[in-house]
């Protein structure tokens, strides 16, 4: 009987065993087709880059038995040579389980699957595998070219233009410059390959990331190895530099023209004097008798209808190895200007008659007519090249000269006076004084008046003979009745003011700011708490504080004097190495306080290692990083390989690179870091993998 029992076993065993070598059989006989890439072109390719890592693949299969329901569709991809013969070599792509119920014909969708960025070539081979029961896809892709290349990063010349000035041969150096386009951070243009183009044509044999320009032409670095998706690359300008164009300029070429007859001119006519070299790229500054015109920094300039007459030359900047000043050219007048013209506002003080007053180089005997508003007042011929107007009243006043010149110029010039309704004074000192001297002068600085609308306009120092002053000292008259006081080291912390009564009695105890005499000590010094900077760390810098002063904190940079903007306080937070100082002002004088110079402070618990061995062997395996450093959510963690491309990135970060999440699986002999806290950058170096 036992027997009997041992044998059904045995049979029903076999049986099932059968069955489900059977079930496999039907399911691997089942077939998965070539992946598919949808392409409107003959070529199939995968240009992937950072703002766009984001692909489809389609592969057919056959009819059959269902999948088993933990069954997942893979898509690999071959080593850069199309084989799967190595098992190391070859990378999943995407997965799917969607398929797995079905047994009609259907079609595999890998969808939105991205591509790591160290893959570059043009033969990688697509192919689909099942994980249960293993089916693997009896037919490859065709050659696949899959390149990725970033699009996140600027990169430039370090020169806009390549110009020199009358010379029959040059050599200049141009090299590449690349920054992160969102964090400003400089990426090493020697991670990349590069090849450079002279007008559209790549030059054999350069491949630096600097090239030295011997002939014109225009010039730009790429970068170069993107098979058959360079054309793509190119025509959308990822990997290339700004261009530069290299060309030699002959300053005898250049010249100041206008399209009139010539450069004589009436005032009522246009005056237009134009550079015959015009390219926006270069810097131009008009200069009138010597003196450069604000603001005329255009290829063109238009002349005003007054006073514009004199010698005219253009400074052309067309690349620090090439400035030009052209030949000069008189512009003539022939007609007349009014070359002092009246002042645009005037406050008309009680019982105050103004003597307007314009200079003009109008001819003697031309017609000169004053209007209040629009009515006449006077009407005389110019006597000399002054004429003059006794002012009563407020209101728009106008003159206007007809002049007997060739071109019968009507000149004109206006202003309005206002009668104020309150007046405004202040006080100070007009010089930068430094803190060290014994005695220094405060001083009547300006009078404002305010009129009806709000306006306010400054009165004239001549003005100043209608008011009576005295200036008081912690309250109490000093004794002294003009516009400015002698003050000595010894009456510090003493509050000065300056009061005035107009003389006709109209306004009344007029009172400046309260300036208090506050000399700022000599020997102040900068503290730095802590004394150096901890990695990823901040030092505080603090002076003295005193509501008396006021603060500005500055950085040298590049031996210059960088004003940090917004940094008022007697406090400055610093996270980067260098020289800073403060410049404390009071109302009286000014002192600059020395420099300080912060460096880093390091200890062994911040040591960065710059070797990791991931050998399984459990000691340094993993990029290891401080504590302070070690799953910081402010903390970011960006690794390369040495050809720029990220090979990791993420906040948090765990002390598990390379052997959890490297891209590369940690391959490269050579890989680069970034380390920065709050978006500040704190650490860089690199990383040297030995296996």
């Amino acid at each position: 009987m036992k027997k009997k029992l041992n044998l059904s076993l045995l049979i029903a065993l076999l049986v099932f065993l059968n069955f489900q070598e059977l079930r496999a059989q039907s399911a691997s006989s089942r077939v998965i087709g070539s992946p598919s890439i949808p392409s409107s072109s003959g070529d199939i390719q995968i240009c992937a880059r950072t703002s766009f890592n984001s692909f489809t693949v389609t592969a057919d299969l056959s009819s059959g038995n269902a999948f088993d329901s933990g069954n997942q569709f893979l898509l690999e991809v071959s080593d850069e040579n199309g084989s799967f013969d190595d098992p190391t070599n070859v990378q999943e792509l995407a997965s799917t389980s969607v398929p797995n119920s079905t047994t009609t014909s259907t079609e595999i969708l890998f969808e939105n699957f991205s591509v790591p960025e160290n893959f570059n070539s043009d033969t990688y081979r697509l192919r689909v595998r099942s994980t249960s029961p293993e089916v693997i896809g009896s037919i490859t892709s065709a050659p696949v070219a899959i390149h990725f290349l970033r699009d996140d990063i600027d990169i430039t010349l370090d020169n806009r233009r390549v110009i020199f000035c009358d010379v029959t041969s040059f050599s200049k150096t141009v090299s590449v410059v690349i920054k992160e386009t969102l964090s400003g951070n400089t990426v090493d243009p020697n991670d990349f390959e590069w090849e450079w183009l002279k007008n559209g044509i790549v030059i054999p044999g350069e491949n630096a990331s600097s090239i030295t320009i011997t002939e014109e032409g225009t010039y730009f670095a790429r970068i170069p190895g993107q098979g058959k998706c360079q054309p793509f690359f190119n025509a959308t300008g990822v990997g290339e530099s700004t261009k530069v164009r290299a060309s030699i300029i002959n300053t005898s070429d250049v010249t100041i023209e206008t399209p009139a007859s010539d450069f004589s001119f009436c005032p009522n006519e246009s005056k237009i004097l134009n550079s015959s070299e015009t390219d926006t790229r270069y810097d131009y500054q008009w200069i009138k008798n010597g003196e450069p015109i604000e603001g005329e920094t255009s290829p063109s300039i238009t002349l005003p209808d007054n006073d514009f007459g004199g010698e005219y030359t253009l400074s052309i900047v067309f690349s620090e190895d090439c400035t030009l000043l052209t030949d000069p050219i008189a512009v003539i007048n022939e007609g007349s200007s009014i070359t002092q013209t009246l002042p645009e506002n005037l406050i008309l003080l009680p019982t105050q008659v103004i003597d307007l007053q314009i200079m003009t180089d109008a001819p003697e005997g031309s017609n000169v007519r004053w209007f209040v508003e629009t009515t006449p007042q006077t009407s005389s011929p110019l006597v000399g090249n002054t004429s003059t107007f006794a002012a009563q009243f407020i209101g728009k006043y106008r003159v206007e000269i007809s002049a007997t010149d060739p071109c019968n110029s009507m000149l004109f010039s206006e202003t309005e006076l206002f009668a104020p309704t309150g007046i405004e004074m202040s006080i100070g000192s007009k010089n930068e004084n430094t803190c060290d001297v014994d005695t220094f002068t405060v001083e009547l600085l300006e009078m404002i008046g305010e009129t009806v609308s709000g306006l306010k306009i400054a009165l004239t120092p001549e003005q100043y003979a209608f008011f009576d002053f005295e200036w008081f000292k912690d309250g109490v008259p000093v004794g002294n009745n003009t516009t400015s006081l002698d003050i000595s080291r010894s009456e510090e912390d003493s509050v000065y003011e300056l009061r005035a009564n107009l003389k006709t009695g109209e306004f009344t105890n007029i009172t400046s700011n309260s300036l208090t005499v506050a000399f700022i000590p000599n020997d102040i010094v900068i503290q730095a708490n802590p004394a150096g900077l901890t990695l990823g760390g901040i030092v505080t810098l603090s002076v003295p504080q005193n509501n008396a002063y006021t603060y500005q904190w500055f950085r040298n940079v590049d031996s210059e004097e960088t004003l940090l903007d917004g940094e008022t306080n007697n406090t400055l937070e610093v996270s980067e190495n260098g020289e800073y100082f403060v410049r404390i002002s009071s109302l009286i004088c000014t002192l600059t306080v020395p420099v300080i110079t912060i460096g880093e402070l390091r200890g062994k618990s911040e040591i960065i290692p710059n070797i990791v061995t991931p050998n399984s062997d459990g000691i340094n395996d993993n990029w290891l990083l401080p504590p302070n450093l070690f799953n910081q959510q402010d903390v970011e963690i960006t690794i390369y390989n040495s050809r720029g491309q990220v090979d990791f990135t993420s906040g948090n970060y765990q002390n598990n690179w390379p052997v959890e999440n490297s891209k590369s699986l940690g391959k490269d002999p050579i890989y680069y870091y970034i380390i920065t806290k709050n978006n500040s950058v704190v650490r860089k170096g690199s990383i040297t993998v030995m296996r």
